[in-house]
């Protein structure tokens, strides 16, 4: 009998903790995972808003609901979660992040283009935080174009940033611009002397075009600053052993 007793116990206590560990709210999440890897965007989305009710205060939640919501275009759900998501005070660059990192667990990026795109359009406020996370955007897809744009659209405001003015160069470059990108990076360094990336470029093109002898003062002036082996080698390289 008391066997049995602590059988009956024990079962007892397992769907107890059964019934504990999956909640209405993980029982939700589960679907929603699921319907996304089945690619039902609009059964998802119907999910994340049930989620949301629960948590309004999530950043994830709207983040991954607002990736779905671009899934299938629609723009009014993005608008909807994105005004939720401020009226319950989720960060905004949180969000646009959150947004981002969705965009491409799915698989596409450029639904971040087009949902801060909108943005603007309901939420002007944001123009600059919109336009500075397209500029890495279009950095991180290597949009010249767009991002030479949008840096100085940056710079318009904030005239001598080291970041924007290294995003303007970087577009340069992506853009295959390789004198505009040197004249940026010249300028970078006249403000700030211990530039490393202004260095690199800079010597690396100096030696790229035959002039060792200003390569390897730029080379060596980043190695002074963060010496490292692949530094230490080429300057070895390039540099007579009188000048070492």
């Amino acid at each position: 009998m008391l066997r049995k007793f602590f059988l009956l116990v024990i079962t007892v206590l397992a769907f107890a903790i059964r019934s504990h560990a999956e909640t209405p709210y993980d029982s939700v999440a589960a679907k929603a995972s699921r319907f996304c890897a089945q690619k039902e965007w609009r059964s998802a989305l119907a999910m994340y808003y049930l989620m949301i009710d629960e948590r309004p205060a999530d950043c994830n939640l709207y983040a991954k609901a607002i990736a779905v919501a671009g899934m299938v275009d629609d723009r009014s759900a993005q608008k909807r979660l994105t005004e939720n998501a401020f009226k319950n005070r989720v960060a905004v660059d949180s969000l646009f992040s959150g947004v981002f990192n969705q965009a491409i667990s799915i698989g596409q990026a450029d639904i971040l283009e087009k949902y801060m795109s909108d943005v603007v359009t309901y939420e002007p406020w944001l123009d600059r935080v919109v336009s500075s996370g397209l500029l890495k955007y279009y950095l991180f897809r290597h949009n010249g174009p767009m991002a030479v744009d949008y840096a100085a659209k940056m710079l318009r405001g904030l005239p001598g940033d080291i970041g924007f003015m290294q995003a303007l160069a970087q577009g340069y470059l992506d853009c295959n611009e390789i004198d505009q990108a040197k004249k940026v990076y010249e300028t970078i360094l006249a403000k700030d002397a211990d530039n490393i990336e202004a260095l690199l470029y800079l010597g690396n093109g100096a030696i790229n075009s035959g002039n060792k002898k200003a390569g390897a003062e730029y080379l060596r002036r980043a190695y002074e600053l963060n010496p490292t082996p692949y530094l230490e080698k080429l300057l070895e390289e390039i540099t007579p052993p009188s000048r070492r």
